[in-house]
């Protein structure tokens, strides 16, 4: 075998490394369609750009934002601690106020147990019917309002340059190494390729 055979691993490395970062250059570029040597080319990630857009607002409204979710993360032991002294605050700053007009015969008809029985009652069944009023509130809101078109119409306007940019410095090592991996697989071909011609030339 010639000297030049023994390059072949080094060719495949630098073919196998360079496909590779080109791939990983045209998930994003070029931004517009370009005839390139007769071909049309552009980013797949531009060129689906109304997809991308259409398909991730598929998924909030369908698979993210449901009623559940929401009410089980707000409905907690805490918030309805707080909806409780927020209710009963409000409420005897009404009777107050506005019922009996005065401290004196607000001290002296709420301050019975029967009355205080009554509005323990009431904050509870207030309380209570709040998980179920903001579960309906939401339900109305994801049925009236468009979530699938709202998210697609963000992400369509979205700025691809900083896109890329968020992409390669979340996923900058393993970017690298898919490079890398294109390197070493070219290689390892060459290096087989240089052992075929040996063996058949042996």
């Amino acid at each position: 075998m010639t000297g030049w055979v023994w390059i072949t691993p080094f060719v495949g490395a630098l073919i196998g490394w360079l496909t590779n970062y080109l791939a990983i250059k045209m998930l994003f570029r070029p931004r517009e369609p370009k005839f390139i040597f007769g071909l049309l080319l552009q980013g797949v990630i531009p060129r689906r750009q109304r997809d991308l857009a259409l398909k991730i607002g598929e998924v909030v409204e369908e698979e993210l934002l449901k009623s559940e979710d929401i009410l089980s993360a707000i409905d907690t032991d805490e918030l309805r601690g707080y909806l409780a002294t927020v209710i009963e605050t409000r409420l005897d700053r009404f009777l107050r106020e506005r019922i009996f007009r005065g401290e004196f015969l607000y001290e002296r008809i709420v301050s019975r147990e029967a009355v205080q029985r009554v509005k323990r009652g009431l904050i509870t069944e207030l309380v209570n019917l709040f998980p179920l009023e903001v579960e309906a509130a939401i339900k109305q809101l994801v049925e009236k309002v468009n979530i699938r078109k709202i998210v697609a119409d963000r992400v369509e306007q979205f700025d691809f340059d900083r896109l890329e940019r968020i992409v390669y410095r979340v996923a900058r090592t393993e970017l690298f190494w898919v490079e890398i991996s294109g390197g070493i697989l070219g290689f390892l071909i060459g290096v087989l390729q240089v052992l075929f011609l040996w063996v058949m030339q042996g």
